[in-house]
């Protein structure tokens, strides 16, 4: 089970920066031993980790010194490899789960896809070979030990934000990303291309991350928009995967698979590119309402419209005593929103 941090009140940026960062390094860390023997899960998660970790450094860089050895560019090392193995993953296990078995059993179009569903596992475990050789050697080693410390032994810039309070601070940083989101032309666009579809998933990506520091920290009072920026982001990821696929089978794809994927790739396929542009106008459908329902939540400045829930508040929990009016003794300790 995930690890839940319980929000609380009144933090610094100081620590806000400390927790959320030394969270980001025990999850990546975690995950190591089954990434090491393979595991898809925990090469997602720790992939994921680098990338939140890395967003964390960004929003706190104005106010955390930064580490030679444990900095954003060692971690987009470490971001590739593991991106080398969970590529690969995600196109197998779509061609292997959702298509596969929608195609006719022991037809030639079938054992094509079986074809190349093997070679594309047989370029996964290569590139886990790689990746577990990456994670036994020095420059890993150096990497974790640097960010372990790091995470016990934050070192913070004199005469920045360090001691603003973190409820303030992160939620302009949301609205920041918020207005780059809502202004972003994939959002105004009747028919937005691959790229636009891709580079506002990259933004929506930002905002999620910020939003799940505000939350981890500071309270729930982001949590509608958090909720539609996983969907928004997860909507989005099918579309570049289908979209991925499509450049393959298309014989257009700007970095094509091995040699012989591409072999299996090419030729005509009757089915299953049907299949595959089906699915991802399904999926754009979706972005199509899910971004209805973002614009319906916010200006296009991406402040959020006065509607009749409040949303982009930044709400802090404020511990409160009960007393027995009668023996002045405490009761119990609550924290109300207010």
């Amino acid at each position: 089970m995930k690890e839940v941090l319980s929000p609380a009140p009144a933090l610094t940026v100081r620590q806000a920066a400390s927790r959320i960062v030394a969270r980001q390094v025990r999850d990546l860390v975690r995950h190591e031993k089954g990434a090491r023997r393979g595991a898809t899960e925990a090469i997602h998660l720790m992939r994921v980790q680098t990338r939140r970790l890395r967003a964390a450094l960004a929003l706190f860089s104005d106010v955390l010194r930064p580490g030679r050895q444990a900095g954003r560019a060692r971690l987009r090392w470490l971001a590739r490899g593991l991106g080398r193995v969970r590529d690969v993953d995600v196109i197998a296990i779509l061609l292997e789960e959702q298509h596969l078995p929608h195609l006719e059993g022991g037809s030639v179009e079938a054992a094509r896809l079986e074809d190349l569903v093997a070679a594309l596992k047989e370029r996964r475990w290569r590139s886990h070979r790689k990746l577990k050789a990456m994670l036994e050697r020095g420059r890993y080693a150096k990497l974790k030990e640097a960010l372990l410390e790091r995470a016990r032994h934050p070192r913070f810039r004199k005469g920045g934000d360090e001691d603003a309070m973190a409820a303030r601070f992160l939620a302009d940083r949301i609205h920041r990303e918020a207005r780059r989101v809502s202004g972003h032309r994939a959002m105004v666009e009747r028919e937005p291309d691959a790229a636009d579809l891709h580079a506002l998933r990259i933004a929506i990506k930002r905002l999620r991350y910020v939003l799940d520091f505000h939350a981890e920290t500071c309270g729930l009072a982001f949590e509608q928009e958090r909720r539609l920026t996983r969907d928004l982001q997860d909507c989005l990821g099918g579309i570049h995967d289908h979209d991925l696929l499509l450049s393959w089978f298309s014989g257009t794809a700007d970095a094509a698979a091995t040699p012989v994927e591409a072999a299996l790739f090419a030729g005509a396929w009757r089915v299953l590119p049907e299949r595959l542009a089906a699915d991802r106008a399904r999926l754009l459908r979706r972005f199509l309402r899910l971004r209805r329902k973002w614009l319906a939540r916010t200006e296009p400045t991406g402040i959020v419209a006065p509607l009749e829930e409040p949303r982009f508040v930044a709400l802090e929990a404020a511990p409160v005593q009960l007393r027995l009016a009668a023996s002045q003794k405490t009761v119990a300790s609550l924290k109300i929103v207010r």
